[in-house]
């Protein structure tokens, strides 16, 4: 089968590669569309130690049924890339994203979605309706981050918590669209990117900045007075992880997603006086994908304005205009 193989730092190239085995209890999907994630761009840069050259990349994945399951044959699907062992205690409880063996398409060993086939455990494809388009279904996985990290915010805070976000990206956009749905009040986004800073206009924050550590406190003193409830940062990086726990309210929680940069130094002295939490997540849970497939096959979210599809025979390209500057693109899903 043809699939984009990542070969070095900065490169990628279509290869013909063997066809994914199925194994028991798994279906072999013929990939209609991927989406291109941050964590595949990260690897396309090597600053992945888990992404290395040979590994197709992608999990962002939906497609058509061809074996494994006679009922399913035929039918279109939406692939949960996020494999848990199905038997420890945390999936067992239902958390397979803290699974102590989990495996997720396109990373480590496991061949990923930019590919012609993928194959996936039965329990971990969805059926999608007629009506929801390719394009909205890529933006599935990405909604499964929101809802799971929202998920994450104390009762205390509720109702209608007051909240900034940094990080106007495509989870940013997510976490937004999720938590206006919710009854958060969203009182600043904060991006850097001039183009992705209007999608998150266009989508319903009160205030957009580009995200100077002075300029979203300024903002706050005025929107906030106190600090805000609830602090997201969809970054990753040590910056706007001290931004955001500077952000809150003596109580709050900083809800703490992103994956750039790894070690991260706080004064606990002031966490703990103002009684701070830091509240990490990680991926979702099998329930977490439902709930976003609902948000999608209800149309209570539409991202298909921000989204590009493209051959995968243009992935390259597709890779490099993120690198270089993704406009207001939320998206871009490779099709075989």
């Amino acid at each position: 089968m043809k699939a984009l193989v990542y070969t070095k730092v900065g490169a990628l190239e279509l290869q013909e590669v063997p066809e994914p085995e199925v194994g028991p209890g798994e279906v072999l999907v013929r990939v209609s569309l991927t989406g291109i994630c941050g964590s595949d761009v990260h690897g396309f840069l090597g600053h992945s130690a888990r992404r290395q050259p040979g590994l197709v990349l992608g999990h962002e994945t939906l497609g058509v049924v061809q074996d494994g399951d006679p009922e399913l044959a035929g039918r279109r699907v939406s692939v949960n890339p996020l494999i848990g062992c199905g038997t420890c205690r945390a999936c067992r409880a239902g958390r397979q994203n803290v699974c102590s063996t989990w495996r997720l398409l396109g990373l480590d060993r496991t061949q990923g979605g930019f590919a012609e086939w993928v194959s996936v455990p039965r329990r971990n494809v969805i059926p999608l309706p007629d009506h929801v388009s390719d394009a909205a279904a890529v933006m599935i996985e990405p909604l499964a981050n929101a809802i799971h990290l929202l998920a994450k915010a104390p009762r205390e805070a509720r109702p209608f918590p007051k909240t900034a976000l940094l990080g106007g990206g495509t989870l940013g956009a997510c976490i937004l669209s999720v938590a206006l749905l919710q009854g958060f009040e969203v009182v600043l986004v904060a991006e850097p990117n001039p183009r992705r800073a209007e999608v998150a206009r266009a989508l319903g924050a009160q205030q957009v900045c580009g995200g100077q550590e002075q300029e979203v406190m300024d903002i706050l003193a005025t929107a906030c007075p106190g600090g805000v409830d609830v602090a997201v940062d969809a970054v990753g990086k040590q910056a706007t992880r001290q931004l955001s726990a500077r952000a809150l309210c003596r109580g709050g929680t900083a809800l703490l997603l992103g994956l750039d940069d790894g070690p991260t130094s706080f004064d606990f002295h002031d966490l703990i006086r103002r009684e701070v939490r830091l509240q990490t997540s990680f991926a979702y849970t099998e329930s977490d994908f439902q709930a976003a497939f609902d948000l999608v096959d209800q149309r209570r979210v539409d991202f298909e304005e921000w989204t590009d599809v493209v051959s995968i025979v243009s992935g390259q390209a597709a890779f490099d205009k993120l690198v270089r500057d993704p406009e207001d693109r939320l998206k871009i899903a490779l099709r075989p």
